[in-house]
């Protein structure tokens, strides 16, 4: 397996709750330890493109350049995959604007190069299994980074206003990264109610590193309309 890292990051405020910012900079150190050649962000924020997971292919996004070999890597898979660009018509050289799923965790976790992933909700969650599994088997120190905030009904302030779903959400993801097993399809009864933004990163995490691992969770919060964890998996 070419995975050196993984971890879920959240990419709220993570000034929010005082346990978030240390966390995430713990969660920078580990990754600087395991030194991967490239980050793999499946994020829920950047291109949706109906029916396809989307694939940055643009030279640059923000200020990281992207590994365009490994974006090519993962569209000649079998998966509905797309790349997109943007900008210059000429995908090495154009800049793809960055989305904050994306800017958030790389803050913390400085990678050498980037692959930017949407997942594609309207896709089978078993395609989003499938997509780990292909991470997985990239050549080369990967890292791959799980984008996510979760249940946002949290609060009847919030843009969604108050449903019991999200908590009911949070409280079996906690239960889920606190086992030994790791499974995240449980949760999706949850998502839709308690708009979750999460669920289908989680998965393609799971499809990469299997069910049988560990997760070390640095810290959970929810101090707002939406829930934020932070956490490593390893073998």
């Amino acid at each position: 397996m070419s995975l050196v890292f993984a971890c879920i990051a959240p990419h709220g405020d993570v000034d929010l709750d005082p346990g978030l910012r240390p966390a995430m900079e713990e969660l920078g150190r580990r990754f600087e330890t395991a030194a991967p050649e490239v980050a793999v962000v499946v994020t829920p924020h950047n291109v949706h493109v109906e029916g396809h997971f989307a694939v940055v292919t643009a030279g640059t996004i923000g200020e990281w350049e992207t590994d365009r070999a490994t974006a090519e890597a993962l569209l000649a898979t079998d998966l509905p995959m797309l790349g997109v660009s943007y900008g210059g018509n000429d995908p090495p050289t154009a800049e793809m604007p960055i989305d904050w799923g994306t800017e958030i965790p790389l803050t913390f976790m400085r990678a050498p190069k980037v692959v930017v992933v949407s997942s594609a909700r309207d896709r089978p969650l078993e395609e989003h299994l499938r997509l780990g599994e292909v991470i997985a088997a990239l050549p080369g120190r990967v890292a791959l980074i799980a984008s996510a905030d979760h249940g946002h009904t949290h609060s009847a302030d919030g843009i969604y206003g108050y449903h019991p779903a999200a908590a009911e959400y949070d409280a079996l993801l906690q239960e889920i990264v606190a086992s030994d097993r790791l499974d995240f399809l449980p949760l999706a009864d949850a998502a839709g109610p308690g708009k979750a933004d999460s669920l289908w990163q989680l998965l393609v995490l799971q499809g990469a590193v299997g069910e049988e691992v560990r997760a070390d969770v640095l810290a959970y919060a929810a101090p707002t309309y939406y829930g934020m964890l932070v956490a490593e998996v390893t073998a």
